[in-house]
Parts: structure tokens; sequence; C-alpha cells
């Protein structure tokens, strides 16, 4: 074990321990934050995963020598052997990935070749900047040695130093079937991962399995890791993608819909990144209906529009402005849109949108939301109530329009609409008092 982890491991105990430990952490974090707004959840959560994410650079994998399983007759496939020098990049690449639900799933990688068989690699997340240094032989790549140079006073590493050192952990062998295992991973091999790089197809996947998480490694020849995803219980993911190597990353805004009238798939360019995230259409759960294209309304020039994007954990639906393929966003929200009705004029459209019903969990929470927009200027309109009522903490039972410039909407008579117990109780009581509310706007 090498110093660095003996202290870390004095301060904060094993590795396995540490990252199970602050999975639970995380866990608990999300299920105390869901009854909040999501955007607050997300907020807490990145803190969470910050501390999570220096852990597991440190070290992702147990410290065991490596095993094989035996392919039942039924899964044997013919036995692949890698030339383990090129699964890293070459001398000098700075490799860019961009990270989906997480700031710190951004990080900048640099592959330093030390000699024909040890390589250095350094990652910068913008919260901490790790080093792992591997040896590579003719039947494996070993991890041997691992730091934090800024705890630890960027330490000269020399190639005698590393030739004294016992590996911590396996990476991969050369030796390879897709029923392999390392240190208790799974890899499957050929596997494929599309990132904004390139579609891969022949890719090793080495994946490691917690009680609260699955984390995977994506590595291809010639390119060595090209991405990593971590698969929460509930179905959250924490995705880095490979984008680009030695030049900035520049990630297309567009995005691959299902128009709704049509029927017909089609590609949306966003002006901006607004509540919108361009590696979404890379998530492996996205498929030709995850992202659905409703018209609202149109006009001569233009056409209000949603865009629902449903994916595990993360649904967003974005209000836009569409003009051809070119949209551009101009409001957007975690909660799913359920209706919407034009006003007596037909000059404004309100839209209703909720995070969904759970009448009978004690811990309930939901949060709904109205909102105007004018359909000539395309824009949201400020609005105002009479009563101290706000609407994001509220379950809207019924809306209509009264007159061009008024909505009515009904909520529980409660007496405190943030307080998820009290909804709780009025869903179950024989008597459920109600209140008109109403909305104006200039």
């Amino acid at each position: 074990m090498n110093e660095v982890k003996r202290q870390l491991d004095q301060k904060m105990g094993h590795t396995k321990a540490r990252s199970e430990k602050i999975m639970q952490m995380v866990e608990q974090n999300k299920k105390t934050q869901r009854k909040k707004s999501p955007k607050l959840y997300y907020v807490a959560f990145a803190t969470f995963a910050a501390l999570l994410a220096v852990l597991l650079y440190m070290n992702p994998f147990e410290t065991q020598a490596p095993t094989t399983s035996t392919p039942t007759p039924n899964e044997s496939s013919e036995q692949t052997s890698l030339n383990l020098k090129n699964l890293f990049k070459q001398d000098g690449d700075v490799a860019y990935f961009v990270g989906m639900n997480n700031e710190y799933a951004t990080f900048k990688e640099t592959t330093t070749w030390l000699s024909d068989n040890y390589v250095k690699i350094s990652v910068d997340n913008g919260a901490i900047e790790t080093r792992k240094f591997y040896r590579i032989t003719a039947d494996a790549i070993y991890l041997v040695f691992e730091d934090m140079p800024e705890m630890q006073g960027n330490k000269v590493i020399t190639l005698e130093y590393l030739d004294t050192l016992t590996p911590i952990s396996t990476l991969l062998v050369a030796d390879i079937e897709n029923t392999t295992t390392i240190n208790e991973n799974n890899v499957t091999y050929p596997a494929e991962l599309n990132i904004p790089l390139k579609k891969f197809n022949n890719v090793i996947e080495i994946t490691n399995e917690t009680e609260n998480a699955t984390m995977s490694f994506y590595y291809a020849e010639h390119f060595g890791l090209i991405g990593q995803i971590s698969t929460f219980t509930d179905g959250l993911q924490i995705i880095s993608l490979l984008t680009s190597i030695n030049t900035e990353p520049a990630i297309e805004l567009t995005l691959p819909v299902m128009n709704q009238a049509t029927h017909e798939k089609e590609i949306l360019t966003f002006e901006e990144r607004i509540m919108f995230d361009p590696l979404s259409m890379y998530h492996p759960k996205f498929t030709d209906t995850t992202a659905i294209y409703t018209t609202l309304h149109q006009s001569e020039e233009h056409e209000l529009g949603i865009i629902e994007i449903n994916l595990p954990q993360q649904f967003t639906n974005l209000i836009v402005v569409r003009t051809g393929d070119l949209v551009k966003t101009i409001s957007g929200d975690f909660r799913e849109i359920v209706d919407w009705k034009l006003s007596p004029d037909q000059k404004h459209i309100a839209i209703y949108s909720s995070d969904g019903h759970d009448w009978q969990s004690e811990e309930y929470y939901q949060s709904d939301n109205l909102e105007i927009y004018h359909l000539e200027q395309l824009l949201e309109v400020k609005t105002y109530t009479d009563e101290e009522l706000n609407l994001l903490h509220s379950t809207i039972l019924s809306y209509h329009w009264v007159d061009h410039d008024t909505l009515e909407y009904v909520v529980p008579d409660v007496e405190e609409p943030s307080y998820p117990k009290l909804f709780v109780d009025w869903m179950h009581a024989d008597n459920q008092p109600t209140k008109t509310l109403q909305i104006k706007f200039e």
C-alpha cells in the first residue's frame, strides 16, 4: 500500500468502505433533498459527488490479484489477446471529458509516457488533481502508484522508484473474454459506446458494483479511457465522455427529437446552452422517443413548442421558440407539462406543469406551476396575485381562463401550502376544503 493511500485510510477508512459510505451519504442526501426543489437537490448532490469523485479517482478498484472466470459452454467465445500499450493515449495527449449531471464529471486527462513500460495519467476535474502511474507488462496493466500532488507536495516519481513498488491493483489483462473478471470487477468485451468524439464498437467495459451504485469505465484501443458512467440505484447517472483530444471541446448544440405531430425524427439546433445538456443524446438510455417535440402555437415565422426529454431521474421540459430547425429556449423546468390552454382572445397560453402525484406517500411533496406566454412576443408574461401563495409549492387541482388577462386556479385550503404532511391529511380527510385564487397580468 503506498504512503498516500495509507494516510487516507488512517483518516477515512479503507477505500471500499469509504466509497460505500460516501455512496450511502449521497443516497440519503438525495432522499432528503427530493422533498425540496429539484434544483436544490442537484446543488446539494454536487457537493457529495465532488467528494465521491476524489475518492473514486484515487482508487476505483480493490487491491486484489486478478481473477478470470471460466465461461460456460454457451457463453464461451474466442479469446482475444490485447496489445496493452494501445490502451493508453499518446505521449503528451490532453483529453477533454465533458460531464453530465455533476460539474466534477467534467475533467482534463493528460497522458505522459515515462518509458516503454510506465505511463502516468493526470486528471484535473477542477476541484483536485490526481496522478496514477501504471506498469505495463505483456500480460497485464498494473496500477503501482497514485497520489494527489496538491496534498503531497508534488513528489518526484522516478522509474527506479516505480520498479520497487508492488502493484496496488490490476486494471486490465491481455487475455480477455466477455466473462472475464478482474479484482471482482466484470469485464465485457466487445461493448459499444457512443460519445461526442465518435461511436466505438470494440470497447472494453469494466464494471464495479457496490450496494448503492454501479461504476462502469470504458476503454478503446489507441484512445485509452473514453468514458465512465456511475449509475445509482434509483436510476440517476453521472456521466463523463471523451469529447476531444488536444483541442478544446466544442460540442454541437443539437438534439434528435420525435415530432409528435408528424411522428418523424428531426434534428434541432439550439442557439444557446440554456436548460439543455448537449450530452443527452449520448446517454445510454437515449432512444428515438426520448426527446419529444410538441407544437403549441404557430405563426407565420415562428412557432412555440415544448421539448420533453425523458431520461431516468433526469426529466426536463423546455419551452422553445422554433424557426425552421433552429430553436431558442425561453423557459425550462424539471416538472412534467400536463396541460395548456389558450386565452379567450388567443393572445396568451397558460402552461400547467407538475412533478407528479403520490398521494399514498407519507413523505408526499408536489410542486405545481403555471406559466403564461405571450404568443406574439413569444415571451413569458410576469404575473401577480393578491394572495401570498407561492405557486411552486402548491398543488393545483384545476385552472381556467376567466378573461383575456385573468386566470383562476383551485388549490387545497391548507394553512401551510409548502408543508407536505398537511396535503396528505387533506387528501385523506372526508371534508376537503378548497380555495380559488386568481392570477393577473398586464
